[in-house]
């Protein structure tokens, strides 16, 4: 009888995809222990032995066959990005390019970071997947709440785009001097691209005149790889100065 059990069972296990079955494979098994309590209590050592130790390896073999193939289909696991990962992302503005390519995997706990805990680097994360519409259904009020809560936070880059859009009115109504405070204080916090900003507002006579030493100081000082942006910065500080007096230029100049 046990012969024939055995048999049966080694056929059935045989051919089970244990990887998707564990249930299946958890009753295999079981099966062979009773067998194998019913062998030891058998009259018939001589063929009861054989079994016993033949179940033995086979189960063996089986539980090893599991893990091993377990392991190999198990995905491999890609870690959320760090606060400075992320910034370093949003520096080059390549942020958005990265969730993409890591298959939009990480969207639920993005929030997360962004909505319930507030780092200010989700935060602007989730406000541009929500003003582009990447791996989620876009919602502009979100956006400008997640922007806002970056920006309050010190983050200058959050500072120049929230100062941009009230700037232009993108999504938010127009607000010159909201926009203005933004910009400044992103330029002050050291963004690159608030401080030629705010130098074009002063130079268009859109600014406070107070701000003209450190409008001047701040772009004086930066050094842009890219041509383009390294003349521009010179237009610009030669139109500005011109607008001040020489003693407030050569204070700009010699601030540290």
């Amino acid at each position: 009888m046990s012969f024939f059990l055995t048999l049966i069972l080694y056929v059935m296990c045989k051919h089970m995809d244990l990887n998707q079955m564990y249930v299946p494979f958890i009753s295999c098994m079981l099966s062979f222990v009773v067998i194998a309590v019913e062998v030891r209590m058998s009259r018939n050592n001589f063929f009861d032995a054989i079994l016993t130790v033949l179940l033995v390896v086979y189960s063996e073999n089986l539980s090893a066959e599991v893990l091993q193939n377990n392991d190999k289909d198990e995905p491999e696991l890609i870690q959320l990005y760090t606060q400075d990962e992320l910034n370093s992302l949003i520096k080059e503005n390549r942020h958005l390019e990265r969730i993409k390519i890591d298959e939009c995997q990480f969207t639920r706990d993005i929030k997360d970071r962004a909505m319930i805990l507030n780092y200010p680097a989700y935060l602007y994360l989730w406000a541009d997947m929500n003003f582009t519409d990447t791996c989620i259904k876009g919602n502009v009020a979100d956006g400008v709440v997640a922007l806002k809560l970056a920006a309050d936070k010190g983050m200058p880059v959050a500072m120049y785009k929230l100062g941009g859009l009230y700037l232009t009115g993108k999504y938010v109504q127009s607000d010159y001097d909201l926009a203005y405070r933004y910009i400044y204080d992103a330029a002050s916090l050291g963004n690159d691209e608030a401080k030629l900003t705010l130098v074009n507002l002063l130079v268009n006579n859109e600014g406070n005149e107070a701000d003209f030493v450190n409008a001047y100081h701040w772009l004086f000082k930066t050094v842009y790889s890219d041509p383009k942006k390294h003349e521009l910065a010179k237009t610009l500080l030669s139109q500005l100065k011109k607008k001040m007096p020489i003693s407030y230029v050569e204070k700009a100049e010699k601030m540290e």
